[in-house]
Parts: structure tokens; sequence; C-alpha cells
């Protein structure tokens, strides 16, 4: 019998954990790591760039792409466990499990603000935010030249989960247990988000959904549900992605959900100031 290798690749937010992440998956499963992103960062200091002048510097100079690419293409092949940090794994290792990493910009812009690395200094949060936000319109822009894919399309993931709030360690147990219901031929909601994530909008009835909407994560039904998991402590709340329906999201109506779940929102969404 042809023993079946572990294949996971992690996607994501710039600054959502991926690199810590892939660390403890890699013990876990006793595989390889491979990382594009190491690869893009030393690639951009030996040009003497940052990596937001590097990803534009390859707009226009795709033949450093086909060279990271052709790279990734080839552990489709290959015949060990590993864990492959790569924003185009899922598209060029089809056999992965395919997981998005997401995160809230600012606490993003922190981390990685925090990380000190040489290819990305920023002098603040506020900068960090900013050029994750060009980064990431200059990578979406690229793959969708060369590739025709749009990366920030979350149906082209198996599992998505918000790492805002909680540890690296919980995200690496999250993503190790989907892997393997995945493996066993089990079914579960695409989506897991943070708590703190979820403001309240739909219908209290219902399996727990959510829309988004500027930026924003809000309850589009099942609010009950979500309500009994947060008040039992669950880190991730799973849901599905649903269309906006019915409902409003005012500062009433936030307060409220507070005193019923415990939950504190970091600030409000433009809707209920």
């Amino acid at each position: 019998m042809q023993k079946k290798f572990i294949k996971i690749s992690l996607a994501g937010d710039l600054g959502s954990g991926k690199t810590t992440v892939g660390a403890l998956l890699a013990e876990r499963f006793s595989a390889e790591k491979y990382s594009t992103g190491t690869i893009q960062r030393k690639i951009a200091l030996e040009m003497g760039m940052t990596t937001l002048e590097l990803n534009q510097y390859m707009e226009r100079h795709h033949e450093i792409d086909k060279m990271i690419d052709d790279g990734l293409c080839a552990l489709e092949g290959e015949e060990k466990n590993l864990i492959i940090d790569s924003r185009m794994a899922w598209h060029f290792v089809p056999s992965s499990f395919a997981v998005y990493m997401q995160a809230e910009p600012l606490v993003s812009a922190a981390r990685i603000l925090a990380a000190g690395r040489a290819s990305e200094h920023f002098e603040s949060v506020e900068e960090a935010a900013a050029s994750i936000r060009a980064r990431r319109a200059s990578e979406a822009a690229r793959y969708e030249t060369l590739y025709g894919v749009n990366i920030c399309d979350m149906e082209n993931y198996d599992y998505v989960v918000d790492t805002t709030y909680v540890p690296p360690e919980t995200v690496a147990e999250h993503i190790a247990a989907h892997f393997e219901a995945a493996a066993a031929g089990k079914t579960f909601p695409r989506y897991e988000l943070c708590p703190a994530r979820l403001y309240p909008y739909g219908q209290e009835e219902g399996e727990p959904a959510f829309f988004e909407e500027k930026g924003h994560c809000f309850i589009a039904r099942g609010a009950k549900a979500i309500a009994e998991r947060i008040r039992a402590g669950a880190p991730l709340i799973a849901l599905e992605r649903a269309e906006k329906g019915e409902g409003a999201c005012t500062a009433a109506a936030v307060r409220a959900w507070e005193e019923r779940t415990g939950v504190r929102f970091p600030a409000l969404p433009a809707c209920a100031e």
C-alpha cells in the first residue's frame, strides 16, 4: 500500500502568524517546512529592497515569480511530509490541505513591527499597516495577471482560521484537527473566527453563519448558538459564509451582545457608531 504523505499549505494575511504556526505544525507532523516568504525576503535583502519594493519590482519582472513557483510545482510530487508557507501553494500543490490564516490589519501590523525583520523595517504600526495593504494589492494584481486566480477568494481554501486573538499553539491545534477531519472524509464549516471579530446583526436561530462588509464580520444567523459557544469559552467559532440578510448592527445591539456574551470589542464598526 502506498504511503500517503501529509501536505498542508498555509496562505494568509501578512502578520497572521504563518511562520510560527508552520513551525508548530512541522514539529507535530514530523514534516519539512517550505516557505516562499523566506525565499522572497532573502531575495529582497540581496537586491537591497524592502519586501514591498520587491513585490512592486516583480510586477514588471516575472522571472522571479517563475523561479519561486517552479519550486512550488515540484512539491506536488515530493514523497515527504510538508508544511508549505506560500500564497500560491493551494494552486500549485493541489493535493495539499489548503489553509488561509486571517488577522485584523492593525494586529497584523503590530506583529510585523515587533518581528523586526531586516526587509520589513517600519517606524509605526500605521506605516506597517499601510505597507501590508500595498503589498497585498501588489500580490493580488500580480497573481491575477500571471495565473488568472484571485488569492483573496476564500473559496479557494479548505479551511479559513482567524488568528487575531488566539495564540499560535491554538491555531496550530485547530489546523491539525481540521486536516485530520478532512483526511478522514469528514465535513466541517469552512470558517473559524474569533468571538471579538463577530458583530451582532442577524437572526437568532439557524446554523451559525456570517457575512463580511467593509472589513468587518457580522452574524447573519445562529446568534443563539454562537452566544452559547462564546459563553462556554470557545476561542474560535465555526461558521459558514452567508449573504447579508435582514437585521441591523447598532451601538445598543453591540453593548447588549457584550453583556450577553462577555465579549469586548476593540472598536465599533461604522454602521454602529
